[in-house]
Formats: C-alpha cells, structure tokens, sequence
C-alpha cells in the first residue's frame, strides 16, 4: 500500500509538472531565446560582465552613453579572449556586445591600437567570396581570389556590411558570430550592433585589439 502512495504522488507530480511546462516544452530553442531576450531586464554593466555565460553569451548590453554622439572621443575595444566587444564615448562604456574574430592557425586577429581608415555600408571583400555561374548562383563557396576558378565561373566577394577598415585588409564587419574565432582575420559583429558602430564612428575613431 506505502509503495501504491509512493507511485500516485510521484504520477501527480510529473502531470502537474507537464501541465505547468516545467516537465517539457514545445517551443524550439530559438523561441525559448527569443522568449528569454525579450523577459530580461535591465542590468549594470558590472553585474552583466560578471555573469558566469558572459564570454559565450550573445547578448548585448547597452548603457546611457550610447545617447552621445563624438566619433573623436569614441572608441572600440575587441577582446579576444572573451569573443566580445565594447564601445566607449568620452571613456563612458556604451555598449557590449559578441564578436567573431580571426582563427586560431594563422588567421588570428592582430592585437594592437589603430584607427578607422576607411567606411562602406555596402562592401564586398576582394579576397574571400564564392565562385558563381553566369546565373549569379553559387557554384563553389569559400573561394579566394586569384585561385583558378572553376569552368564557367567567375568570382564574387563576400558581403559585409558596415564595413569599416581599421589594420589593412581587417575591418569590422556584419558577419556570422560564432563563440570562438572562426574569421579569416577581420571582426565580425551581429548586425544590430555594427549598425550602431557604423553610426557612432568616423574615419579616424580608435580601434583596440587586445
């Protein structure tokens, strides 16, 4: 009888948990992070970097200096070993927020303190692309530039938007974000924060790579 008891409470819990969504759940993970992105509330900048998910996470932080607006007293931080990003106005932290840098085994990102050289909202790089037929349809992807290319094709750049070059052919750019460097060098930024980047930034703003 004690172990009849014991099955009919254990059954009642598990339907109760089902019935309240804390058993399963038929949202997909990308729902769940949208449901999830769109609940959070607002945080301090310190209790956002001390979280223990920060370096993996791809949330942005966004504080009361992002209101200003002085490309000559502005400035982008990328930290490599935490895959993040930080914009500073007046030395006041603006915003947080995921990158994507250069791989590990020659394509890292090089670390030093530059300038902003040149921006393009729209920009195709020279050197990385897909080879595409005459119907503009991609043939072969991750093609190189100057490689010879397979018959019938031509080659065509990479898109980045908001680019903006800062150390050569490395810029700043909307790409895919991955939580580890997985670039062929440049940095790339989810586009709602390089929309912001391409906004508050000039030819000239300090870019610094550590």
């Amino acid at each position: 009888m004690r172990y009849l008891l014991s099955f009919s409470l254990l059954f009642l819990f598990c339907l109760l948990a089902c019935q309240q969504g804390g058993y399963h759940s038929s949202m997909s993970a990308d729902e769940w992070e949208l449901a999830s992105k769109n609940k959070r509330v607002a945080r301090t900048f310190e209790e956002f970097i001390s979280g223990p998910n920060y370096s993996m996470s791809r949330d942005m932080w966004r504080g009361k200096a992002l209101q200003l607006y002085a490309p000559k007293h502005s400035r982008v931080e990328i930290l490599l070993n935490e895959q993040r990003g930080r914009l500073y106005i007046y030395d006041q932290i603006a915003m947080d927020f995921p990158v994507c840098s250069g791989r590990i085994g020659g394509k890292e990102t090089p670390r030093g303190h530059f300038h902003i050289t040149e921006k393009q909202r729209e920009h195709r790089s020279t050197l990385y692309g897909s080879w595409v037929n005459a119907r503009d349809e991609v043939v072969k992807s991750d093609a190189v530039s100057g490689r010879k290319a397979p018959a019938g094709t031509h080659f065509k750049g990479a898109l980045m938007p908001y680019w903006m070059r800062f150390n050569g052919a490395i810029g700043m750019h909307v790409g895919s974000v991955y939580r580890s460097g997985a670039s062929h060098g440049c940095v790339r930024i989810p586009p709602e924060a390089c929309s912001i980047l391409f906004d508050k930034l000039a030819i000239g703003s300090t870019v610094i790579v550590k």
